[in-house]
């Protein structure tokens, strides 16, 4: 049941993650190394564990390192104070090395198809909410968070099977998480006992 390093979420290409990443969050990014800036992973974490990702801390528009790094602040608070037992590697990430963020990346959508419970989330509105927050200026164009009545995503439903990864997911709350916490717990020892 444990995927490992082998599992099938590590060979998802960048393409399918990004087209993934695009549609689950309304955004428009290009390349693997755009996620670099850790904004998009607080807001996937956000979608995992509604409220308890503060995304009025995560600075949207990070171009810089330095404001990378506060992302990744935001991100592993949430990993500990959530009991995830991951460890964010923030200085190779924030270099924008398109290997780090990819590996990163790919562990973030597994983590996301195990744990995230289907519910609708609306990527656009939280993000807005979260601009104004910090009395930012929330971009104008075009809607694009999903009508009412929709559960969100077309990929938010199915994200696994519409890439060809696990579909197992597992309730933050519910008494299977442990499972799915010992699953990435195994894997990240994997991975580390690769990169030794």
């Amino acid at each position: 049941d444990n995927p490992g390093i082998m599992g099938e979420a590590y060979f998802v290409g960048k393409r399918q993650l990004l087209e993934w990443v695009n549609d689950f969050l309304g955004l428009n990014y290009t390349k693997v190394e755009q996620m670099a800036s850790g904004a998009a992973h607080c807001q996937l974490l956000d979608a995992i564990f509604p409220g308890k990702v503060p995304l009025s801390k995560v600075n949207f528009d990070a171009k810089y390192d330095y404001d990378y790094v506060k992302n990744y602040k935001v991100l592993q608070g949430v990993f500990d104070k959530m009991n995830v037992d991951k460890r964010v590697p923030v200085q190779r990430l924030i270099k924008a090395k398109y290997q780090d963020n990819l590996e990163f990346f790919q562990w973030m959508k597994n983590f996301f198809d195990v744990r995230y419970s289907g519910d609708r989330y609306d990527a656009v509105g939280r993000r807005n909410a979260a601009l104004r927050k910090q009395g930012k200026k929330v971009p104008k164009g075009p809607k694009l968070s999903r009508p009412e009545g929709k559960t969100g995503p077309s990929s938010a439903r199915k994200p696994a099977k519409s890439l060809g990864t696990r579909t197992t997911r597992t309730n933050s709350g519910s008494k299977g998480s442990g499972d799915a916490d010992k699953r990435l717990r195994a894997k990240d020892k994997e991975i580390g006992e690769l990169s030794a």
